[in-house]
This record gives C-alpha cells, structure tokens and sequence, in this order.
C-alpha cells in the first residue's frame, strides 16, 4: 500500500471511529437551549443521548453480519447517507418528536465505528493491528474532550442549531473519502443465508470471544462507573464545584489518551495477551492506590483522582489489543464480532451505569465508587489472567 494512501485510509477510520462520539456529545451544551426552544423539560432533552446510545448498540448488533455477507464499502456508504439526512432533519426540526426521531437516526453512524475495527483486522496482522487500534483509540478519546468545547462555541456563535450542520458536513466528507480511498476489505462470502446464520450462531457459542469481550467491557465500564458516580461524591462528599468536577471527570479520559498512545507504540512488539495483562494490570495497581491513600486517612479528590488516572491509562492499553483478540477469532466473521462485542460494551456499561447510581444513591462516598470500579477491573484481570494461560493469541 503507498505511503499517501496508508495515511488517507489512517484519516479516513480515524473519522469513521471519531465520528460517532463526536455526533453523541458535541450539543450537550447546548441541552438547555434545545429545551427552552421545544418547550420541554431538561430531563427530557437528556434522554435523546440516551436514546441515542440504544440504537448505536443495535446498529452495532446488526451491521457486523450484513458487512461480512455484503462488504464494508456499500454498508459505510448507505449508513453515511442516513447520518447525513438524519443530521439535517434534526437540523431543520420544528418540533420536539422530529427532533428525537431524527436525533435517534444519527445513531447509524455507529456503523464507521463497528466497521473501522473489522477493516483494521482485515488489513493488519495482529500486532500492527492492535498498534493502529491504538492510535483510532486516541482519536476515541480526544472526541469526549474537545467535542462540548467546540459544540459551544459554535453554538454560542450560531445557535445549537449550528452543530447538526456541522454534522452533516463531516458526513459528506466521510462518504466521499470512503467512496474515494477505501478499499474493500471484506471476503465476500458466497455463502448461502442458512450457512452464513449457523456461522453467526458458532461465532457467539465461542468461549474465548465471550471472554475477550467482557475483558473489553468491564474494562470500559470501570469508564461508565467513574463518569457516573464521581459528579455524587464530588459533590456530597468533597463539595467541589461544577467547574472542578467538569475538569475531575476528563481525569480518566486522559488517563486513556496516555494509555492508547502506549499502545500505538508498543502493540507492534508485544503479544495481544501481554499487551491486555499489562493494561489490567495498571488499571489495578490504580484502584489499590486509591483504596491505600483512603485507609491511610488520605481522603481526597487527589487521593480518588491520581488513582483514576491510572485506570484510564490501563484501559488505553487494554482496549485495543482486546479489541482486535475479539475480531481475530474468526477472520471471515470480523465485522459481526466487532458489531456484537461493541453493543455489549454499551450494554454492560449501562447496566453498571445504573447499578453505580443506585449504590451512590444510598452511599455516596468515595469508598463505594472505589469499590465499584475495582469490582469491574479485577474481575476482567481474573479473565485476563485466564486467557493468558489457556489461549494465546500472538
């Protein structure tokens, strides 16, 4: 593959994997204004994200087999030109229900997600792989920072209405580096529907991609447990302010910045296995630190804080070699592996989302958000651990 064109198709799956994010959190400052403009209460406004989290883990669910029977390229192609329609009807929407619907419709964008990772595996061998996984996982990571920010200003400048345009615009783009520069990489199977189904059911009947996935998902929930539970404790506990637990909350999120630039550089040298083990390894080491810090009568936001950073940096170094171990199992099924294993990290995160809100409920101390997030790391270490030792992808 020439130079210009590896750094075309890198540009192209870092928007297909940025995209999305940047589609769930871009406007959420604006919430408030879409409220008072539809005549609706704030809460019902915030559940369009949640809404919105749904359907990308069905599109998730069902675009893996269709992208393997039918290939990336005609899947990415029509699912752009959904977002783009969809983009500009929330854009043009006159009324609340318009606005979900069309607001739910911009999940098939999840679809360059899911598919991003597939064409990885179908490209690259393991190792380089999970290298350029880590570098998409940067691009994962920056969107949740940089996406309110520029949401805001740009609505400041032009109305919320503003950022579904933007929307639409990247939608374009995309399509048209997708259509231009991307090859297909899917293998097209000639199998009947019948035979592609019994394939489907044997990728989900297998032990190793169930464990690799819930590695994958508790990992990221450790994410979910800290962004929902740290806003309660900062606030009962700590009585830090809105600005203070704006800036707690991106602690976890550069810790994962950090942590997929690590794997970028390293997953090139080292085995998926070893590469996983050292994320969950960290992530551990950081949950100690803060449950030490807390017994030794150290409470406080640093004390919660540095130890979080430490599990975001080990789920940066976990994520996209557990990534690709899920979509290496079956090479010819890549894309529904990828589909399936992204919609139960959504669907793990939101139940530990919820179970996380009812414990700090009840408790809202720094203890039990502690005790959370270790339940989830230690227990995908234990898994790990398992894996290391009777399956070894290199």
């Amino acid at each position: 593959m020439p130079q210009t064109t590896s750094k075309t198709l890198l540009f192209t799956l870092i928007l297909m994997t940025a995209l999305p994010l940047l589609a769930a959190n871009m406007f959420l400052a604006s919430l408030e204004d879409i409220a008072t403009e539809f005549k609706v209460g704030y809460d019902i406004v915030a559940l369009t994200l949640s809404a919105y989290l749904l359907f990308t883990a069905i599109v998730q669910l069902i675009v893996g087999p269709i992208a393997d029977r039918f290939g990336r390229k005609p899947v990415l192609l029509i699912s752009l030109t959904l977002f783009f329609l969809a983009s500009c009807g929330v854009a043009s929407a006159n009324s609340f229900d318009s606005f979900l619907i069309f607001r739910i419709l911009q999940g098939s964008i999840a679809t360059g997600l899911a598919l991003s990772r597939a064409i990885v595996s179908d490209i690259f061998p393991p190792k380089q792989g999970a290298s350029m996984l880590g570098y998409l996982a940067m691009a994962m990571s920056l969107a949740p920072i940089l996406g309110p920010s520029i949401g805001g200003g740009l609505a400041e400048i032009s109305g919320w209405r503003s950022n579904f345009w933007l929307y639409s615009l990247l939608g374009v783009g995309l399509w048209i580096l997708i259509w231009k520069y991307l090859p297909e990489t899917g293998q097209k199977p000639q199998s009947t529907l019948k035979e592609f189904i019994n394939s489907y059911i044997s990728l989900v009947s297998m032990p190793d991609f169930w464990a690799y996935t819930l590695i994958l998902s508790l990992g990221i929930s450790a994410f979910f447990c800290f962004i929902t539970g740290i806003p309660r404790v900062a606030n009962v506990q700590f009585s830090m302010d809105q600005t203070e637990i704006g800036l707690s909350i991106g602690t976890i999120t550069c810790g994962f910045l950090f942590g997929s630039f690590l794997s970028g550089r390293l997953a090139s040298k080292y085995s998926l296995d070893k590469m996983i083990i050292s994320g969950r390894l960290i992530a551990c080491f950081g949950i100690l630190i803060c449950a030490f810090l807390f017994f030794l009568g150290f409470m406080s936001p640093q004390s919660l804080l540095g130890g979080t950073l430490l599990v975001g940096t080990g789920n940066g170094l976990t994520s996209p070699s557990a990534n690709l171990a899920v979509i290496s199992l079956r090479k010819e099924l890549s894309a529904s592996a990828s589909g399936l294993s992204g919609a139960l990290v959504v669907l793990i995160g939101a139940i530990m989302t919820m179970i996380t809100g009812m414990i700090l409920n009840i408790y809202p101390h720094a203890y039990a958000l502690v005790l959370v997030m270790g339940f989830v790391t230690f227990t995908s270490l234990l898994i790990a651990i398992h894996q290391s030792f009777f399956r070894k992808i290199k």
